[in-house]
């Protein structure tokens, strides 16, 4: 009995110290409860009491839509080439003594750019001058030989006229003695007196005619080395024609107007004929050609147009300060790289102030035609959206308006369109992610309408 009694008293002892926790936990939450529904009430009431506000404006930078005259151009990659390229070289082989111009200058043709010792050359010119002297010499010695014995000739061929005169003269006198014998007038030994005159007569006209052909035979033995006296003067001449030349090669000049490079001899070096590393490069650089490919599909447009008027190509990629400049279209290769699919071109520029520099690269550009009184806006002002490329145009309410266009044609950052759009719209070119339709913008200071072609 005593231990259940205590059991009952320490059991309501427990509970009764529970009671006073379980209702402080009620009255704190009974306490945040009210204070959550005291702020939502304020909450609710601040928000009836307080307008809506203004939706905040997108700032956005906006162009002016204009109307000009736009180019259609093709662009490539081009690479300047001088007109022509000489690499100056030797003809003589000899001591180089003397340059007469500095790395980089502007030479002229005919400038006299080296000296090559003359002093062999000018030997050998004497040498031959005396060859050709004693060539002189013995054709004039020929020809006085051929000349005294065609006078010997002549004299021969009158001693035998002579002779034969008297021959017939004797052949007459003897015919008629042979009569006289036979009448018995004269004595035989008188007749055959004639009859020895005469065979005397017959032997000298017999010499007489032998002489005359051994004197002919002279004269065409003089005639044969007359003609090799000539033939020998003739190279004589020649070698020394070539020992002038030689001679003249001694002084190397410019064989066109141009730019001359770096020096790759020096004074002292020898330099040899058909060596074939050269003295120096010149370039000519006023005119210069452009060299650049364009895709093969372009070819026939490029073609027909240039048959209707000559075809310009401009430079990009050159200092501001240099302004601009332009060439013309002079060349179209007579095929097609099969490999690359392109076709070659070249322009010709007049580079009076040598701006384009052999060997470098630029942009070429190839006006082929142009779109006149076009719509031309930033490229960045045109977006494409679900509904195609459009536009957003800020009217006088200073909201932004989408507006539906098509783009004809693009050239740099500039773009020619049309649609629902005139001359002067302002069109945003920059803060394009923060507009919806009519959403109300700020503009910020305008923009140039891109670069115009």
């Amino acid at each position: 009995m005593l231990t259940r009694d205590t059991q009952t008293s320490e059991t309501s002892s427990s509970v009764a110290h529970g009671q006073p926790n379980n209702r402080v936990v009620s009255v704190i939450i009974v306490l945040i409860l009210l204070g959550a529904l005291a702020a939502f009430a304020l909450f609710s009431g601040d928000r009836e009491k307080k307008p809506l506000e203004a939706k905040k404006a997108a700032v956005v930078r906006v162009a002016r839509v204009e109307r000009m005259n736009v180019p259609k151009e093709l662009k490539a990659v081009g690479h300047v080439e001088p007109l022509s390229t000489v690499a100056v070289r030797s003809r003589v082989d000899g001591e180089l003594v003397d340059v007469l111009f500095a790395e980089g200058d502007r030479v002229t043709t005919g400038q006299r750019l080296f000296t090559i010792d003359p002093r062999p050359f000018d030997e050998a010119i004497r040498q031959s001058s005396a060859k050709v002297a004693q060539a002189k010499a013995d054709v004039s010695k020929c020809r006085s030989l051929i000349a005294k014995d065609r006078s010997e000739l002549v004299r021969l061929t009158a001693n035998r006229e002579k002779d034969m005169a008297e021959e017939a003269n004797a052949r007459r006198d003897h015919a008629r003695y042979q009569e006289l014998v036979k009448e018995g007038a004269v004595s035989v030994e008188q007749e055959n007196r004639y009859g020895t005159n005469v065979a005397s007569l017959s032997a000298t006209v017999k010499a007489d005619s032998a002489a005359m052909e051994n004197g002919k035979s002279v004269i065409q033995s003089d005639q044969a080395q007359l003609e090799a006296a000539q033939a020998a003067l003739k190279a004589a001449e020649s070698d020394l024609l070539n020992a002038r030349l030689q001679r003249s090669y001694c002084s190397i000049t410019a064989p066109m107007d141009g730019k001359t490079g770096a020096l790759l001899v020096h004074r002292g070096q020898m330099v040899k004929a058909g060596d074939t590393s050269s003295l120096v490069v010149i370039n000519k650089v006023k005119p210069v050609y452009v060299n650049f490919s364009v895709p093969e599909h372009e070819l026939p447009r490029i073609q027909e147009l240039q048959k209707l008027h000559p075809l310009t190509v401009g430079v990009e990629g050159l200092a501001e300060s240099l302004g601009k400049i332009t060439g013309q279209l002079t060349f179209i290769d007579n095929s097609v790289q099969r490999n690359t699919g392109t076709i070659l071109l070249k322009a010709t520029f007049a580079n009076e102030n040598e701006i384009l520099w052999p060997g470098t690269y630029v942009t070429a550009v190839l006006n082929l035609d142009t779109i006149y009184n076009a719509l031309v806006v930033p490229a960045q002002a045109v977006q494409v959206g679900q509904l195609g490329q459009y536009v957003y145009v800020v009217g006088a309410d200073n909201k932004a308006k989408l507006v539906i266009v098509k783009t004809k044609y693009r050239a740099l950052d500039t773009a020619v369109i049309e649609g629902d759009i005139k001359p002067g719209d302002q069109v945003v070119v920059d803060g394009h992610m923060q507009l919806l339709p009519d959403a109300p913008v700020e503009i910020q200071p305008a923009v140039n309408t891109g670069s115009k072609p």
